[in-house]
């Protein structure tokens, strides 16, 4: 039985970077976690601000390799990392930029002693000023290379706060877990908020099926022009959803594989492009 739950907070430490997902529960004091990961996302399905579909005629492709860790302070405290050590962005019409994207930093505390519900608070750090411009890849009509835009950071300081619960089941087998999230954002873009909730369930003691709900909105009923780019996220809105796999391989190892995709149906597709998102991580822990 202790087995299968560690491996049910191993799952959730992963659920942590994919699609956002979070957990009420926290690692154990000097508890390490490590989890690498890569990542893929192509489309020309281009959602406009005003939540109208627009095929822009090119395919914007971004792929990205992740680093994330966990380490227990204590029994109720977490300190977070996540780190897209890599990030590469492109369209099909020009050449590929890449980068450093943005830095998070967080620590998670356990609110209560025999319930998990939590309280994160993660601090969102630019990897740049938001200026990333690629070339297109052949001339324009006037013999110019003209170039974009493609940051692979937005350029400014978030602050996300985060509440979440879990629940284990009897069997040891399944759970359940939900969360809401707003998103504090620095110059004068809009703040976000986001919610979801995931079920997930053990299968021959070995592999993990997982499936994730989730809605961003934009609190703010202005609207702000500060950027155009789908990039800097200013304006987006969603619903997605996506099913995880995660294989024990070892005591320690872990293999998960994910994807994701996003919907209008609870909440419109604004800025945005949409399509699948395929990744592949291993998980690592102590």
């Amino acid at each position: 039985m202790k087995k299968i739950k560690n491996l049910i907070f191993v799952f959730f430490c992963f659920s942590a970077v994919c699609l956002q997902a979070q957990s009420g529960w926290t690692r154990e004091a000097k508890g390490l976690y490590l989890q690498a990961s890569a990542s893929h996302f192509s489309s020309n399905d281009y959602y406009t601000t005003e939540g109208r579909l627009a095929d822009q005629g090119s395919t914007f492709n971004t792929s990205a390799f992740l680093i994330y860790g966990e380490y227990g302070i204590s029994n109720r405290l977490t300190a977070i990392v996540d780190l897209p050590l890599v990030r590469l962005n492109s369209f099909s019409t020009t050449e590929t930029v890449g980068g450093v994207g943005n830095i998070q930093l967080g620590v998670k505390y356990k609110l209560l002693k025999n319930f998990p519900l939590s309280l994160q608070v993660a601090l969102d750090i630019p990897s740049n000023d938001g200026n990333n411009f690629a070339q297109s890849k052949n001339a324009n009509d006037f013999g110019e290379f003209d170039e974009i835009n493609l940051p692979l950071s937005d350029g400014e300081f978030n602050i996300w706060t985060t509440l979440a619960a879990s629940h284990g089941f009897k069997n040891g087998k399944s759970y359940v877990s939900a969360f809401s999230s707003v998103n504090f954002r620095t110059e004068n873009f809009s703040n976000q908020f986001q919610a979801g909730a995931e079920v997930g369930h053990l299968f021959f003691n070995k592999l993990y099926l997982i499936g994730k709900l989730k809605i961003q909105e934009r609190l703010s009923s202005e609207n702000n022009v500060q950027s155009g780019s789908f990039l800097f996220g200013e304006g987006t809105t969603f619903t997605s959803y996506g099913i995880t796999s995660m294989y024990k391989l070892t005591d320690h190892l872990n293999l998960v594989a994910q994807y994701s995709d996003y919907s209008g149906f609870l909440v419109e597709r604004k800025n945005i492009y949409d399509g699948g998102t395929f990744s592949l991580g291993v998980a690592f822990e102590l």
